[in-house]
Parts: structure tokens; C-alpha cells; sequence
């Protein structure tokens, strides 16, 4: 079963602002993110799959907005799955650097982690 099914009542809640708050620009709404819960993404990547590359594309723009290292790093591993190995290591690199300067050491090891996969892929 997907992770997100057995998120509890506030892990729900957290989210839920974020889902119904749609009165922001895509620029403001951008600027206003936070570290996702790791449950949520969990979920998407493992459930999800769905258009790589148009999901590629927003967080490339999303980024190009505001690099932040909860969304570098789920830039990384979009590339990873899309086998830009190159791509997903240089990434994962700006990611865990944001995250080291945040002091979020589950977003350094999360990115560390795609920079090993990423690397022993590159030829």
C-alpha cells in the first residue's frame, strides 16, 4: 500500500493548506514552499510516475524561481528515473549543499544517496 495511506490526522493537515491555498501566483506560491513531509514524497515518487519530463520541466522551473533543497533534490531524482545520470548527480550536489547550509541532514543524506546511484551510472 502507498506510504501516504497510513499518514496520520496531522501529517494530513500540514499538507492540506498547501493543496487548498490557490489564491497565490505560481511565483508567490513558489517562494512560500516548505520541506515536504517525507511521507508525501515518498508517495509520489514511488506511486506516481506519471509524465517525467513535464514534471522535469516544472521543477526546472520551479527552481530556476527558487532553489531550495527539498525541490533540487526532487529534480535529481526525477533525473535519476529519466537516466540522466550526469543531470541527477549535479543536481543532487546543489541539493545537498542547500540542505547542509539549512542543516537538514535528511535532505544531505537523501542526496547523497542519489549522488551514488547517479555516479556509479555515469559512463
Amino acid at each position: 500500500a502507498p506510504s501516504f495511506l497510513s499518514a496520520s490526522t496531522e501529517e494530513v493537515a500540514s499538507i492540506r493548506p498547501a493543496i487548498t491555498n490557490v489564491t497565490e501566483s505560481p511565483a508567490e506560491a513558489v517562494r512560500n514552499l516548505s520541506a515536504p513531509a517525507e511521507f508525501t514524497t515518498d508517495a509520489y515518487y514511488d506511486d506516481s510516475h506519471k509524465d517525467l519530463k513535464q514534471t522535469l520541466a516544472w521543477m526546472q522551473e520551479t527552481n530556476a524561481l527558487h532553489p531550495a533543497y527539498h525541490t533540487m533534490y526532487a529534480e535529481a531524482r526525477i533525473r535519476l528515473q529519466l537516466k540522466d545520470y550526469a543531470g541527477a548527480h549535479s543536481t543532487a550536489t546543489e541539493a545537498k549543499k542547500l540542505a547542509l547550509a539549512a542543516a537538514n541532514s535528511d535532505y544531505v543524506r537523501r542526496s547523497e544517496e542519489v549522488m551514488t546511484k547517479a555516479k556509479a551510472n555515469i559512463k
